[in-house]
């Protein structure tokens, strides 16, 4: 282990805060180990059916719970996608674009670095990219992979965070280039500077791809499945192509009831948003049909180029299943079900410790997530933030009448609703995705900043698992 990943970053703080009637016709999957009674799956039938009070409906939901280390609930029910008039239901087994619960998993490939040697948290992430990386408003400071991850590294997403097939990654952040958008990539203003202030960025993520792709001459999604995936067990990837190609049965769709215009229809049909019939393997390649194989996939890329072709930020597509084996991997210390040590216990407990924590007399950060309004419906959704995890006190969220922290993070783009969430000091789990609503989902309308549908998955879970349930 390094002592440089143990190196804390200082940052001013004070306080560590920590269609109803389809739905239902498809049975939804059940496992439990420790049986509850038949209330607890009428709940999650019924924030399916969106028959819960200010929730709209969903199109599907998968849900795997961990206690005492062990997977002990499973559920799925819904839609996994449509094709004509039929509809295929949504299994466990299913694969989903998981949206921001990648950065987690992009982050265990970062840290296996770490612990070889190659990277280093608190070194100039220009040693890495092959070209120097400075915000051109603090143009002394130095940008670290420990501020990327915690998004307190000065990067901003501006108009747009990855780039297509061809293009040059290099080009957001050259005074002048073509993508630099008149610096829109980086932060102004006091109190603004690297190290010093916390603002949700994908951007960020692509950074910290180019970084793995510099160090070890490999592809992104290669890296990354061939060194976290494929070791964990899973055939999830941040190359579709990979599932829709070789397993094109366990591609799911992510749904909405809106149409084009934004406009809702909560009594209309699910509209697939993505992963639907077919399939861009990276950003602007020409889409292949459900099952087709693409062929050679940027035979003549040069790791670096463009590390956001794969989406690092948010393509992974996996199912609650796998991203439970994920999670039992971190409870378990960085040992994976076969017994293969991929990370050791201290970089596992480093990623759990916050790196920023919200100081409202200090203004230190925004903390609705990716709603750049400060006082927009997620106010709070973001308290503290560690090495790529958002940790939460659900005291502070109004469920737990206690100190209760989670670590994990949340996934939300294109329809998906996700959960990641881990109780370190209880060895239990959370992992619940939601494919899409029918109608806003509303966010902060419940008790926690959460979107309404998300709000009740976390407030069931606590209903019949969390501390003093009994059952």
């Amino acid at each position: 282990m390094h002592n440089q990943l143990l190196k804390p970053l200082l940052l001013r703080s004070k306080a560590v805060c920590a269609a109803a009637g389809l739905l239902l016709a498809f049975a939804p999957a059940i496992m439990a180990h420790d049986a509850l009674p038949p209330t607890a799956r009428h709940e999650l039938d019924a924030i399916v059916a969106g028959k819960m009070p200010g929730s709209p409906a969903v199109s599907g939901l998968q849900m795997v719970v961990i206690r005492d280390g062990e997977a002990v609930y499973e559920y799925a029910a819904g839609i996994a996608r449509v094709d004509g008039a039929e509809s295929i239901p949504l299994s466990l087994d299913h694969k989903v674009r998981v949206a921001s619960i990648s950065k987690l998993v992009a982050t265990i490939g970062l840290l296996r670095l770490v612990e070889t040697g190659d990277v280093a948290l608190d070194a100039d992430v220009s040693d890495y990219l092959g070209f120097t990386l400075r915000n051109p408003n603090f143009p002394d400071d130095e940008i670290t992979l420990r501020e990327i991850l915690s998004h307190s590294s000065s990067i901003r997403d501006g108009d747009y965070y990855w780039l297509k097939g061809g293009e040059e990654f290099e080009e957001f952040f050259k005074p002048y280039g073509k993508h630099y958008d008149g610096g829109a990539h980086f932060a102004h203003g006091g109190n603004k500077g690297p190290g010093e202030y916390f603002t949700y960025s994908n951007l960020n993520f692509g950074i910290m791809a180019g970084v793995i792709e510099k160090v070890t001459g490999k592809r992104f999604d290669r890296y990354m499945r061939e060194s976290v995936l494929e070791p964990l067990g899973l055939s999830a990837s941040y190359n579709v192509c990979d599932v829709s190609a070789n397993e094109p049965e366990t591609m799911a769709s992510l749904f909405r009831k809106r149409d084009d215009d934004g406009n809702w229809h909560p009594d209309g049909d699910w509209v697939p948003q993505l992963d639907h019939k077919r399939f861009s393997c990276y950003y602007g390649m020409e889409p292949v049909a459900r099952g087709e194989k693409p062929g050679p996939i940027l035979p003549d890329y040069k790791p670096g180029q463009n590390p956001t072709l794969f989406s690092p930020q948010g393509g992974l597509r996996a199912s609650a299943r796998d991203l439970a084996k994920v999670a039992q991997f971190l409870l378990k210390g960085g040992v994976t079900e076969s017994g293969q040590r991929l990370l050791d216990p201290q970089t596992v407990s480093e990623m759990a410790q916050p790196i920023w924590i919200y100081d409202a007399e200090a203004e230190n950060g925004n903390t609705t997530g990716e709603d750049l309004d400060p006082n927009g419906p997620s106010k709070r959704l973001m308290d503290a933030y560690g090495l790529s995890t958002h940790i939460v006190n659900l005291k502070d969220w109004g469920i737990s009448e206690e100190n209760r922290t989670l670590v994990g993070h949340l996934g939300d783009a294109y329809g998906l609703m996700g959960q990641f969430w881990i109780d370190f000091e209880n060895n239990a789990a959370l992992i619940a995705l939601i494919t899409g609503t029918a109608d806003d989902p509303a966010a902060g309308s419940g008790i926690t900043p959460m979107y309404r549908a998300e709000d009740e998955v976390l407030r069931w879970w606590w209903r019949w698992f969390g501390h003093g349930a009994d059952n």
